[in-house]
């Protein structure tokens, strides 16, 4: 994840996107209030155990209090384009972080840290959740080994209903990894997207497709003048750019064709004058070219 954390800005960095995705995903109803949420520290520094400080990064993390009071010292989303095994131990360490700098700042009674995993893969994340997961223990022992399990949602495979609970730009996401392992053909709708350049390098990320990307400033420019982008647009702009790819490609390939017609034009001349293949192999001409100059003087 350390090259999808470099970008300058998230998808679900925008509090519509995020709390859509934990209001949809997590509580299955409107709980989190985008106003309330702000931009959380994401990188962090922890001693290793051979003495060494490492820094660790997160996706996204948002600090939350309501009006009401209801406080949560962290809010987390964890972006992954295959399975992790060990996820729960990361997962651990980053919530651990936040806790620890509660700590230090002396605070009491703790504010809970919330993290979420969403899964873009087309393979379901079955197990592999918890400590207990992915640790061999004796049965006798199982209990007494403290067990830590992450919330883990597969995109791809989210029901209907759950994909319709979304208002943001998430629904979007969510129909396009699905439709996607389904391969039904429907990854494009006319529906509205409100952030389409984080929403592109979204896509390009998560499919592994530098396309969405070398088409963002196309759709930058409908934006500019005032028209909505959609995924039909940008259907249409994958197709336009396939298109222009393909003309070019064809004039490049039209081009040495007609480089290489000339040079066996050239040998045939030579060839009808008299000359020897030693002779024309010395114009650095090459066999190849030769024996195709041959062939179609020869009619063949």
């Amino acid at each position: 994840m350390a090259q999808k954390d470099m970008r300058e800005k998230l998808l679900e960095d925008y509090n519509d996107v995020f709390s859509d995705i934990f209001n949809g995903l997590l509580f299955e109803e409107n709980v989190i209030e985008q106003q309330y949420l702000k931009a959380g520290t994401t990188e962090s520094i922890y001693k290793a155990e051979n003495g060494k400080y490492r820094e660790q990064r997160r996706d996204v993390l948002k600090d939350y209090m309501d009006s009401c009071f209801l406080e949560i010292g962290s809010l987390g989303i964890e972006n992954q384009s295959e399975v992790d095994k060990y996820i729960p131990v990361r997962v651990m360490g980053y919530d651990y972080t936040k806790y620890r700098s509660q700590v230090d700042k002396e605070l009491f009674p703790l504010r809970p840290v919330i993290t979420i995993v969403l899964n873009f893969s087309n393979i379901p994340w079955k197990n592999r959740k918890s400590i207990h997961d992915i640790t061999t223990i004796p049965e006798k022992f199982k209990s007494y080994v403290q067990d830590y399990e992450v919330k883990v949602f597969d995109i791809a495979f989210l029901e209907d209903e759950v994909i319709e609970r979304f208002t943001s730009d998430f629904k979007l996401v969510a129909k396009f990894f699905k439709n996607r392992r389904l391969e039904n053909g429907k990854l494009f709708t006319d529906e509205k997207i409100c952030h389409v350049q984080e929403f592109m390098d979204f896509l390009a990320v998560f499919t592994n497709d530098i396309r969405y990307k070398e088409i963002k400033e196309e759709l930058a420019e409908m934006e500019k003048d005032g028209r909505s982008v959609t995924m039909c647009n940008i259907a249409q702009a994958l197709e336009d750019r396939g298109i222009e790819k393909g003309i070019e490609k064809g004039i490049e390939k039209g081009i040495t064709r007609g480089i290489q017609q000339e040079k066996i034009s050239r040998i045939q001349k030579m060839i009808r004058r008299g000359y020897s293949k030693e002779d024309i192999l010395e114009w650095e001409y090459t066999e190849k070219e030769y024996e195709e100059a041959l062939r179609e003087l020869h009619g063949e």
